[in-house]
């Protein structure tokens, strides 16, 4: 019995250390594409964003980096044709993630000259039709949607084929909504 105590004395903090490291919030974001799983909630909303793009081309193996992508803003889910800044910034954030990892990813905002604005600078990007450059050809496409509920703000990451609409990938994850209450006016 007192050898049964000793391995348990030893062994017991050792399990329990791996138990604590499986939760680390630095472990890869879990997303739809898991059976069963649930949005990642344990980070800010870069972080969030970049694990569940990693987690989006991790899942799409057939998406090489010369692959062209293109990001569209992140729609608010009851409204597809409507998003806030929180789904502006989730787009760029993705657009960088992509870029970093090398992807070939287009900015779909991009003028074809320099706007001057008198006291405000010079501008390259543009939601003006007239003013934008000719949309890029693209393999895959992705967006997604949030929805803000009193607890949470779960944001829907996909990856979509551009040929065929069949969704490649998707990532899910969550954020509280005071982190980003700015965001959403």
């Amino acid at each position: 019995m007192n050898r049964l105590l000793r391995c348990l004395a030893v062994f017991l903090p050792l399990g329990l250390g791996a138990v604590g490291c499986a939760q680390d919030p630095q472990l890869p974001a879990t997303s739809s594409v898991t059976i069963g799983a649930s949005p990642y909630g344990r980070g800010d909303i870069g972080s969030l964003t970049y694990r569940a793009v990693d987690h989006l081309l991790a899942s799409a193996p057939d998406v090489a980096a010369s692959t062209p992508l293109v990001v569209a803003s992140i729609s608010e889910v009851q409204n597809v044709e409507s998003t806030t800044a929180l789904g502006n910034i989730v787009a760029d954030l993705i657009r960088t993630r992509l870029s970093q990892d090398g992807h070939a990813v287009s900015e779909l905002r991009l003028r074809r000259a320099v706007g001057f604005q008198r006291g405000q600078g010079e501008f390259m990007l543009s939601r003006n039709p007239r003013t934008l450059m000719a949309p890029p050809r693209a393999a895959a496409i992705v967006t997604g949607t949030y929805a803000a509920t009193f607890d949470l703000v779960y944001v829907s990451l996909k990856l979509i084929s551009a040929t065929n609409s069949q969704i490649m990938a998707g990532a899910d994850f969550a954020v509280p909504p005071r982190d980003v209450e700015g965001l959403l006016q």
